[in-house]
């Protein structure tokens, strides 16, 4: 199939109910021609919500030991958020995309995203990099597509010294996985990457 024939929008569900919460991911181009189905939670509270909900039931179903919740500013914050209200977490971290004055000695990290056009970072404060060593944390993100992001989690996880035990998704795009080096996924859904057929 060629990108030209790939429909202008794709349909996801957000909850096991089919009938409920779907969403039209549109088909947009990015830099370098790049081409993927957007999907953008930002300010949908229904939405988080709903997918937050489903992530919870998949995690349960896992029966894992876990500490913290983890995420990478800024698409899946809002997930984040109101998944950790629904494990009875009471904090979650964020990983942040540019150093704040608030952050001590920050630890960083490069990552390369399939959305972004130029190399980007991830930044952890040094005290909350502390209260994380030996923790094992769930990530939550958006999107699993190619792995820049994921990769700058783990090369986080491998320099401050905590365990990545599960990732949490709405969906994998391109390859559609179980796992992500090793570490188990779970999903809503998955979508195709146009550019990867």
């Amino acid at each position: 199939m060629t990108v030209q024939d790939w429909p202008q929008s794709w349909r996801i569900c957000l909850k096991g109910d089919p009938d409920s919460c779907y969403i039209d991911l549109p088909l947009v181009s990015g830099h370098n021609g790049v081409r993927i189905y957007a999907l953008d939670l930002m300010g949908k509270t229904g939405q988080n919500t709903a997918a937050a909900e489903s992530l919870c039931n998949m995690i349960g179903d896992r029966g894992l030991d876990y500490d913290v919740l983890i995420t990478a500013e800024s698409k899946a914050i809002a997930l984040t958020n109101e998944l950790a209200k629904l494990v009875n977490n009471e904090d979650y971290v964020v990983l942040r995309k540019s150093p704040k004055l608030y952050m001590p000695d920050p630890v960083m990290v490069e990552v390369q995203s399939i959305t972004t056009k130029n190399v980007q970072y991830l930044y952890l404060g040094r005290d909350k990099a502390n209260a994380l060593v030996g923790k094992r944390a769930i990530v939550v993100d958006d999107v699993v597509s190619t792995g820049g992001t994921m990769d700058a989690i783990l090369d986080m996880a491998d320099k401050v010294g905590f365990e990545v035990t599960l990732i949490a998704t709405v969906l994998t795009e391109g390859e559609d996985r179980t796992q992500y080096r090793g570490i188990p996924l779970v999903k809503l859904g998955h979508i195709p990457l146009p550019e990867a057929l």
